[in-house]
């Protein structure tokens, strides 16, 4: 599951950095010859953004996220499995709450206000849609480190 998982997000990273830097060179490259390509700021100002949050989920999920480990060493190990199930539990919460809950009803009153993006016309909501998305990421890695975790050994 982890590594499908893995597959699929570094895929859309890949390829949303592919449209950011093909929009970042188009943009240059229309500025020297005198072309105008309006598009092509906002592509990459929402490229980057789709790659900001699903990073940030593919981070978590392998575990190269920025964390202090500062009362984890001097914990038994019992305790420092609960620690990380407690630290897990409250980056899922955290998803759920703000990147699901929170993101899902951003882009349901998004999509029914009909914001559209100023150059490219799309609806905001499609720009937007990457909170839940990456909020769900986030659960299932999130998941899937409490399991890894659980099978370190007894909590007792």
């Amino acid at each position: 599951m982890r590594k499908t998982l893995d597959r699929i997000n570094t895929t859309m990273i890949m390829g949303l950095m592919l449209v950011m830097v093909l929009s970042a060179l188009l943009q240059v490259f229309s500025r020297i010859v005198d072309l105008n390509t309006p598009f092509t700021e906002e592509l990459t100002i929402y490229s980057m953004i789709w790659v900001t949050l699903f990073g940030s989920a593919y981070a978590f999920g392998v575990k190269k996220h920025i964390s202090i480990d500062l009362l984890s060493p001097s914990l038994s190990h019992g305790n420092r499995i609960r620690l990380k199930i407690l630290i897990e539990g409250i980056i899922l919460l955290f998803a759920f709450l703000i990147l699901i809950y929170g993101g899902s009803r951003f882009v349901w009153i998004t999509f029914k206000l009909g914001q559209v993006s100023s150059v490219m016309h799309v609806p905001k909501g499609w720009v937007y849609l990457v909170l839940p998305l990456s909020g769900i990421i986030t659960v299932l890695y999130g998941v899937l480190n409490i399991r890894e975790i659980l099978k370190q050994g007894p909590v007792a």
